[in-house]
């Protein structure tokens, strides 16, 4: 239940959490953001049965991708076959690698203020991170009633609002710390790093899953 509350505090009143992130023990209010975002991933590895299945939209526009190249390979193995194995390696792979890489990237960050020590900078930036990882399990859900035509408009969509959502977090748990300015350009600035760590996480994890696959089938 504390889960929903920090999630919910988040989105409803942001600058709350991000005081209590400087704040050793969290004033005992909220789930520390790295342990939220991991809880947030397991949610996502469990919905798989949603962007994982066999008549799921992305199942089905992979299968069309990668079905003329297998068939030009002679020992290749099975496409469909490949690509559950594929998608059971990405479960595994991705929440890992995402903790780690934005673990990384959220102790560099330099927007939190002078003198933020690196493990509230870690726990500001998952503040930030995590809204997007929502947003990913909510436009993962919606997966069955997204056709083939249209996979691809609704995860540029989605990948806008969570663009949007990391500029909105930010710009108001931060608010009263910098002008409005100053709010605007970092808000961007972090959400333009969050998001192209976001698309590092998936190519590590898409290609470690691949080499998973080729490894299981070899």
């Amino acid at each position: 239940m504390r889960g929903a509350k920090t999630l919910a505090h988040l989105v409803a009143q942001p600058a709350k959490v991000f005081a209590s992130a400087r704040v050793n023990d969290w004033q005992g209010r909220y789930t520390p953001t790295m342990r939220l975002a991991f809880s947030v991933l397991t949610v996502f590895s469990l919905l798989s049965f949603f962007w994982a299945a066999e008549d799921g939209v992305l199942y089905q526009t992979l299968l069309d991708i990668f079905s003329e190249g297998f068939a030009q390979l002679p020992d290749a193995p099975p496409v469909d076959e490949f690509i559950s194995t594929m998608f059971a390696g990405y479960n595994v792979i991705y929440p890992f690698t995402y903790m780690l890489v934005h673990s990384l990237v959220g102790s560099l960050v330099p927007v939190w203020g002078m003198g933020t020590p690196w493990v509230a900078r870690i726990r500001l930036y998952f503040g930030v991170a995590v809204m997007g990882i929502a947003i990913s399990v909510l436009s993962i859900a919606a997966m069955p009633f997204v056709s083939t035509n249209i996979m691809w408009v609704w995860t540029t969509l989605a990948m806008a609002v969570g663009f949007l959502a990391y500029i909105v977090t930010y710009a108001r748990g931060m608010e009263g710390r910098h002008s409005k300015w100053g709010l605007l350009w970092r808000a961007v600035f972090l959400a333009s790093i969050v998001t192209i760590t976001d698309f590092i996480v998936a190519i590590i994890a898409g290609t470690g899953a691949g080499y998973w696959a080729e490894l299981r089938l070899a």
